[in-house]
């Protein structure tokens, strides 16, 4: 926060205000905040058989221990010198990724695993869309079976509104939701994991059946309505119910072999 000289009036009070100069300056340039040098700071972790190079320093992805890479906010610069995989799993949730990274799912499967440990950041969706556009992955989004996964799928395959400006180096054309869904209820026993609605998931979910992209497309009508008569929720976490290895040794690998996904 800068003062203005001899008031003691803040120019901004929020960074809320300072995001939407920032968005006005992207607009105006023509250049990201990234290329302005305006860099958010580094959230999530990657791990799979890729070495890159970043400011000259060689970065081998398979040999940085448990907590695995950090994905920094601006990574146009960063080199792709190895790469020995056939997709990419992102996931929300720094628990899950840590459940797959234990599991050395990435070795196993010759994949990329990659967390934002929270909300997607900017770096990770344009280092997923490189990715894509440079190595011809597919990425799967893990995530939960409720409106809130949903919406986070549509962010990364279809981009925010905040961000129509920048949707050319951020969407994740083909990206395939590999979350839970109603029919992953049934099939693997998680009715008793469900968390039942509350009025705001309710108007969530009417919304996001409205939006374009969902609105023709019956496979995803198919399961908000199914999410909406059983008024209930379900967490990615719900499959340790089944065993704490469950997701890697069966429920992931079984829904890439038999194509399980939604687009």
């Amino acid at each position: 926060k800068r003062t203005i000289p001899m008031t003691n009036t803040n120019v901004v009070d929020e960074q809320t205000e300072s995001d939407n100069a920032i968005e006005d300056l992207e607009l105006l340039t023509e250049c990201s905040r990234e290329q302005l040098n305006i860099n958010a700071n580094k959230m999530g972790s990657v791990a799979g058989h890729v070495v890159i190079e970043d400011k000259g320093d060689t970065i081998d992805w398979a040999r940085m221990g448990s907590g695995g890479w950090s994905v920094p906010s601006n990574v146009e610069e960063i080199k792709f010198k190895k790469v020995d995989a056939k997709y990419v799993i992102y996931m929300e949730k720094a628990a899950v990724w840590e459940r797959l990274h234990e599991d050395k799912f990435w070795d196993k499967h010759e994949c990329i695993i990659m967390s934002s440990q929270g909300k997607t950041t900017r770096g990770i969706r344009r280092f997923l869309q490189r990715m894509i556009d440079e190595h011809k992955f597919p990425v799967y989004v893990l995530a939960d079976f409720d409106p809130w996964g949903f919406y986070i799928f549509s962010v990364l395959k279809f981009g925010s509104i905040n961000l129509a400006h920048m949707s050319e180096s951020m969407t994740l054309t083909n990206a395939r939701f590999l979350g839970i869904t109603a029919d992953d209820i049934e099939k693997y026993g998680l009715k008793k994991n469900l968390i039942k609605f509350k009025d705001v998931d309710v108007t969530r979910l009417k919304q996001l059946q409205e939006y374009d992209w969902f609105k023709n497309n019956k496979d995803w009508q198919r399961q908000f309505k199914l999410m909406l008569s059983m008024g209930a929720k379900a967490e990615i976490q719900a499959l340790s119910a089944r065993g704490i290895t469950f997701i890697t040794d069966k429920y992931l690998p079984e829904k890439i072999k038999e194509k399980s996904w939604l687009e």
